[in-house]
């Protein structure tokens, strides 16, 4: 490894052939900032270091200086033999213009970034005394956040043109002058300076195998972690797919300085949390606790997800789905059914929460940071509930653009194929005609399965026993035939008649739910009706689906011209 370049992470040897290339000088630094980087001696042993020391040491150890910026700090050096140039330069400034930086330089943007360019301008101005600089501005969102033209302040304009200047500036490109704008999330930053032409982006990707793999081997170089540990390094790496370096580091060390046990369940719960607090709490790590067994009826759908495991297990990704659409009515168990699946296959689920903000930009950023967890993590099963609601559309306005570039994000993510079978998206909705069909396609969502209420009394009969086993409570046998066998009742209204059931045993100090305590509350219990809401949510869950064998015997042979007919009858009745 005697090449520098070649003892660089990817995404560093990236930055330095496109400087190479010689038409590139402004650099934007995205994605995984806040992680830890190794910097490689020449034998090529790692020591890991924050992102501003790699840029320093390992990107731009030839250049004579190498200077940071940002809002809080201000301008700062690499070194105090740089500092010293700085202010020797600022001395100069004052004795000409009048102006005071020797006695503290400036820290705000409108005026520190022009004095970084009279900085830089002086530096190379003298061919003989000419000086290779690097310039490392962070938080570059911060001075030159995303946002319309109209609503900028003036000093936030100003920024947007110096850094836009800078980008194409040929005295920069001539004279070894580079700048690198650091930012977490592309969408929190101006598009003008994200879509310049003259800008190259540069991503850090969260490290992958090998790489947590050489992280944890580092930290497992003690008697403490032999000790505590019940993992191998190997097997601590695999487990922590999704975790960045500080995360790993914060784990172990919060083992090892509280004598904890290196355990598998630590390992979980560890990853959950870790991970959710990463996305700033926009989504929650499901733990499931079933498999498909606990779900009654759906034998259908069952049958194809158990198939579609059987596939991710034994590594057949390429002809796993990209997506599934779970619709049907209210009640039918969408989400239990895909927390089942998820539990059979044995990988890791979250449910994306609110991610919306109201403020511009922010949700656009708050999606790019989950996307990237993701995409670090998988394999991983991604539940989007009210999908109809969350995922926005493209024509979608009165949000300044903010719902359609959320889609256009989630559209793009769940298209591309390089993640088939590593990030599993089920999109839940009753309605799924609401849904855009840019996302219902063949190649995002590929299969639509529909649920239904029970149609019979065996599985109705049947629903009562597996909710029994979910809500952990003792029901007698012969309990379950006080179900009603006429009406629909939902999988929801049978869960809620058990809980009932349940609260009267436990009032009447009975071991078990008894069949009279079962009785009593089926007599009780008043369902809601909502017959056309209902009716329109199993009709467009029908005309959604894409395999006979999900369809109930009614709807195998319905004539279609009627069901669309009444489908479409019921929607002008509701109103869409």
């Amino acid at each position: 490894m005697s090449d520098p370049i070649e003892r660089m992470p990817l995404w560093a040897q990236q930055l330095a052939e496109k400087y190479r290339g010689g038409t590139t000088s402004q650099f934007l630094i995205h994605g995984n900032i806040h992680d830890l980087v190794p910097l490689r001696d020449p034998a090529g042993n790692a020591t890991f270091v924050p992102l501003r020391d790699f840029l320093a040491q390992g990107v731009f150890p030839q250049r004579d200086l190498v200077l940071y910026y940002d809002l809080s700090a201000g301008i700062s050096a690499a070194s105090p033999k740089m500092m010293e140039d700085l202010h020797q330069v600022a001395a100069a400034v004052d004795a000409v213009a009048g102006t005071k930086y020797a006695a503290g330089l400036p820290r705000e943007a409108s005026r520190a970034l022009p004095f970084l360019e009279r900085y830089v301008r002086t530096r190379t101005m003298n061919a003989a005394a000419r000086k290779k600089i690097a310039i490392v501005i962070e938080y570059a969102e911060m001075i030159c956040p995303a946002g319309q033209l109209s609503y900028q302040s003036t000093d936030e304009s100003s920024n947007l043109i110096t850094l836009l200047k800078w980008a194409r500036d040929p005295l920069f490109l001539a004279n070894d002058v580079t700048i690198c704008l650091v930012v977490q999330n592309l969408a929190e930053l101006h598009g003008m300076v994200v879509n310049n032409p003259y800008t190259a982006k540069i991503e850090i990707p969260h490290p992958m195998g090998d790489e947590r793999l050489e992280f944890v081997v580092s930290l497992s170089q003690g008697k403490d972690f032999l000790e505590l540990s019940d993992l191998t390094p190997e097997v601590l790496s695999e487990l922590t797919a999704g975790l960045t370096r500080i995360n790993l580091l914060h784990l172990v060390n919060e083992a090892l300085r509280n004598r904890k046990r290196i355990s598998l369940a630590y390992v979980v719960e560890k990853k959950k949390e870790l991970i959710e607090k990463e996305c700033y709490g926009l989504l929650e790590f499901l733990q499931p606790s079933y498999t498909l067994d606990l779900v009654s009826g759906h034998d259908a759908a069952k049958r194809w997800l158990r198939e579609d495991a059987r596939l991710i297990k034994e590594g057949k990704l390429d002809v796993v789905p990209m997506g599934y659409l779970i619709c049907g009515p209210v009640g039918t168990g969408k989400t239990f059914l895909i927390t089942c699946f998820v539990g059979e296959i044995g990988i890791p689920c979250v449910k994306l929460l609110n991610f919306r903000s109201q403020w511009q930009g922010v949700t656009e950023g708050n999606w790019e940071k989950i996307l990237n967890v993701l995409k670090a993590t998988g394999p991983v099963g991604v539940i989007i509930d009210e999908a109809d609601a969350a995922v926005g559309r493209r024509e979608a306005s009165g949000d300044s653009g903010t719902s359609s570039r959320v889609f256009s994000q989630l559209a793009s993510q769940m298209g591309d194929t390089r993640y088939r079978g590593r990030i599993l998206w089920f999109l839940l909705t009753c309605r799924p005609d609401l849904l855009p069909v840019d996302l219902k396609r063949q190649g995002r969502a590929e299969v639509h399965i529909p649920l239904f209420y029970p149609d019979d009394e065996a599985e109705r009969r049947g629903l009562v026993r597996i909710m029994g086993k979910k809500q952990k409570a003792a029901i007698a046998e012969g309990a379950e035939q006080e179900i009603p066998t006429d009406g629909k009742l939902s999988g929801a209204d049978v869960e809620g008649l058990v809980v009932r059931a349940k609260r009267r045993s436990i009032l009447e100090g009975h071991a078990a739910v008894t069949r009279e305590d079962f009785s009593r509350e089926v007599r009780d219990f008043i369902p809601p009706t909502y017959k056309h809401e209902v009716e329109l949510q199993e009709l467009a869950a029908v005309v959604e689906c894409t395999s006979k064998e999900f369809l109930p015997s009614l709807y195998r042979t319905v004539d279609r011209v009627k069901l669309v007919a009444r489908y479409q009858e019921l929607q002008a009745l509701l109103g869409g």
